[in-house]
């Protein structure tokens, strides 16, 4: 109530500012006019939320339902979407497009009740579990994208290992890792696949060597960086020797 009469206001503000007395009109009656547009176009926001849509297509959609009703009063049959869009005088997609923007917004913070009557929301006795309120829409909803909060933490440790890997180790023990751990493409390698990769000029002994001395590094109290990668390890309660010998 408080946002119409808000609305109501700014029409009547507005119809201040164009009100021409020279036109011969009461200023009652051309207020009216103003007062009344917000009005109506408060509830149209209020019915599709947070969209904003054109008023014309607002009108389509009254004008659609009081046909609608019409018909029915008269227990006459619905008629078709075309028949509804000739009478109205747009087109047919024009028509659908106004019926699917105008359509209510839900909320995905709405509670879902059970058997989809909202109406019992207030009660939970007798088992009926209409008045739960703990169970959301958006709770109902998958994504298969990664979690904000698990983007966020594997962006900040793979910041921290290029930061203790950089610093740390050879550009030939940089190498080996990333072949091994697949942190350029995400694919991790075999030994096999590693010297495969490197065209056969080093031998699996060599990549094993290479790999050993760089956790051996990486594992180093001494290492600032390092430190910083452990520390994180802790952080995220990872089992620091388990997370080292998968890798192994």
């Amino acid at each position: 109530l408080d946002e119409v009469i808000q609305e109501g206001m700014l029409g009547l503000a507005r119809a201040v500012d164009k009100y021409d007395p020279d036109r011969g009109l009461r200023f009652s009656t051309y207020s009216t006019h103003w007062i009344t547009s917000y009005v109506r176009q408060c509830f149209q926001t209020a019915a599709t939320g947070c969209l904003k849509v054109p008023s014309q297509l607002h009108d389509i959609k009254s004008s659609y339902k009081s046909i609608i009703k019409r018909h029915v009063e008269a227990s006459e049959g619905i008629p078709t979407e075309e028949q509804i869009a000739s009478e109205i005088g747009v087109s047919l997609t024009r028509l659908r497009t106004a019926i699917r923007v105008t359509e209510s917004l839900i909320s995905i913070d709405e509670p879902v009740y059970s058997g989809g009557n909202a109406a019992f929301k207030g009660s939970g006795a007798g088992g009926d579990l209409s008045g739960d309120n703990s169970l959301l829409i958006s709770d109902r909803l998958e994504c298969s994208e990664i979690a904000p909060e698990d983007f966020v933490e594997t962006s900040f440790l793979r910041q921290t290992l290029e930061n203790a890997m950089a610093a740390e180790l050879s550009p030939y023990e940089r190498d080996i890792l990333r072949l091994r751990l697949g942190l350029d493409d995400g694919q991790t390698r075999t030994v096999k696949q590693v010297v495969e990769e490197c065209g056969g000029d080093i031998s699996v002994s060599e990549v094993r060597s290479a790999e050993r001395r760089a956790f051996k590094k990486l594992r180093s109290p001494n290492a600032v960086h390092a430190h910083n990668l452990v520390a994180y390890l802790e952080m995220a309660d990872i089992d620091i020797d388990e997370s080292f010998e998968q890798n192994w």
